[in-house]
């Protein structure tokens, strides 16, 4: 699984104006991605190396499916609800955007959790998962990109309410904000200043892939494949 550090915010969220939405239902949410350049404080890691900043990135969704729990004048519903595009869904964020990426439509009710997976796919020779950033090498910054192809990790996210005996409620009128901050930096933590220094150096971009620098793309991608399921609280 993915891993994030995901935040919720409860506020009402406004349909913004060409923004997309997908589903069926009354109901309303917001999915907003923001990268975070700070270290999950869940895992306790301290990444090796201190010259390295993650810019933005991308992640290119197929589908979404839902296992929701709540309740509505009906009484206590638990079902799976799956969201499919139009075309895959490309996702691009950073660490200042905090603004909706899409809606997603779903029954009226009051949920007490939510649990959201992102099944991601690689799309138009464009990885599933793209990372950017710059690394610090004597004063010089060089480029650093992470590419991801395939679609075997997948972005998963519990939201759920902050008290056990709480709903929330998702109507036309409460439209909560699901904002995901994106720790990034967690899936480096394992490469030293020295691994960077002496990597290979294409077109003046240090490349983290299949095809370079695997070792370096190797120990990203097995964090992100060793990652935990985050639970999301909402206030």
């Amino acid at each position: 699984m993915l891993l994030v550090i995901a935040t919720a915010s409860v506020v009402s969220c406004t349909q913004e104006e060409n923004v997309p939405m997908f589903g069926q239902g009354e109901g309303k949410m917001g999915i907003a991605l923001r990268l975070n350049n700070g270290l999950s404080s869940s895992t306790n890691a301290r990444i090796a190396n201190s010259n390295l900043r993650l810019t933005n990135g991308f992640i290119q969704i197929k589908e979404l499916e839902l296992d929701v729990e709540g309740r509505d004048s009906r009484g206590e519903f638990e079902k799976e609800i799956e969201i499919d595009f139009d075309d895959i869904k490309k996702v691009t964020f950073d660490e200042f955007d905090r603004s909706v990426d899409f809606f997603i439509n779903i029954p009226e009710g009051e949920y007490k959790e939510i649990e959201l997976e992102m099944d991601l796919i690689e799309y138009r020779n464009e990885p599933s998962i793209f990372i950017e950033g710059v690394y610090s090498k004597d004063g010089t910054d060089i480029p650093v990109r992470f590419q991801y192809f395939g679609d075997e990790i997948d972005f998963k996210v519990e939201i759920e309410s902050d008290d056990d005996d709480n709903y929330f409620k998702i109507d036309r009128v409460n439209n909560p904000l699901a904002l995901f901050e994106i720790n990034a930096l967690n899936w480096f933590s394992q490469i030293t200043d020295a691994e960077f220094n002496n990597a290979e150096i294409t077109e003046d971009v240090i490349v983290l892939s299949r095809q370079s620098n695997k070792a370096l793309y190797d120990k990203v991608k097995g964090k992100l494949e060793a990652s935990a399921d985050i639970e999301i609280e909402l206030d």
